[in-house]
């Protein structure tokens, strides 16, 4: 009689979190659509902060009576120029999760890292330093092409370019990486992308015109409105650190309900 063995070979890492690490790194620029977002978004921005700069220029040399023309710091037209871009740079964040589900690789991903949970936190590490990067250039840019469009009225001075640029990179990552916890939600790209423009751009700018003071603070208290706040120094209702907070809560939280999703849903 002959017995039968089984030989149990040793467990593969690979749908481990660093598995996860490599694989969504190696997605994040192996998908088309990433490198269009960043082109888009760098004429994008250049072209805004062309404008800004011309703009500050022509107000400075059209003064009215009274006024005194003054220069401006260049990072302020980077920041100017991030609060309409933040919603291309959104895009980049969702099309992580929302392009998998468009072409059913999200089985494929699922299948290679069991753990669902490594799922979400692979793509919230490698997405976390990217975003912030990408932040870092758009901002660099939009400074540069409106302090070149601003000339004699522009600042450059060095430690307030590089706390202006240090906060939009900040505040350009916790917001990718909430539109990356309700893309897990939402699941597609339209979806996703409507939601994102309506917290971090429209909803803060409509109900933080409002005449009730209660919808100005509840524009406060979103995610675009507390960036606002934080980038632009404002402390009428919340002090930066604080709007810093909030936003860190809603990336938090929105990474969380999305865990909290993929876990109870299939793919």
């Amino acid at each position: 009689m002959t017995t039968a063995t089984i030989t149990v070979g040793q467990r593969s890492s690979h749908g481990g979190l660093a598995g996860a690490i490599a694989s969504e790194w190696t997605k994040v620029w192996s998908i088309r659509s990433s490198w269009l977002n960043i082109v888009a978004a760098a004429l994008l921005t250049a072209l805004l902060g062309v404008q800004f700069g011309f703009s500050t220029a022509y107000d400075n040399t059209h003064l009215r009576p009274g006024h005194v023309a003054e220069q401006t710091a260049v990072g302020s037209v980077g920041v100017s120029a991030l609060i309409i871009v933040q919603v291309v740079v959104a895009a980049f964040a969702l099309l992580q999760v929302t392009s998998e589900y468009s072409t059913g690789s999200i089985r494929s991903t699922l299948q290679w890292t069991p753990v669902r949970r490594n799922v979400v936190l692979g793509k919230a590490v490698v997405l976390g330093p990217v975003l912030f990067a990408y932040g870092l250039l758009l901002g660099a840019i939009a400074a540069v092409s409106g302090g070149l469009a601003m000339d004699e009225w522009a600042d450059w001075d060095l430690v307030t370019l590089v706390v202006d640029l240090v906060s939009i990179a900040a505040y350009l990552t916790l917001g990718g990486l909430f539109t990356l916890g309700i893309a897990f939600v939402i699941r597609s790209t339209a979806g996703t992308l409507t939601a994102a423009f309506l917290m971090l751009l429209v909803l803060p700018m409509m109900l933080g015109q409002s005449s009730l003071r209660a919808l100005v603070w509840l524009a406060a208290l979103l995610p675009g409105g507390a960036g606002q706040n934080f980038l632009s120094g404002s402390s009428d209702l919340l002090s930066p650190t604080l709007s810093f907070i909030v936003l860190i809560a809603w990336a938090v939280g929105g990474l969380a309900l999305g865990l909290r999703i993929l876990q109870r849903r299939d793919a």
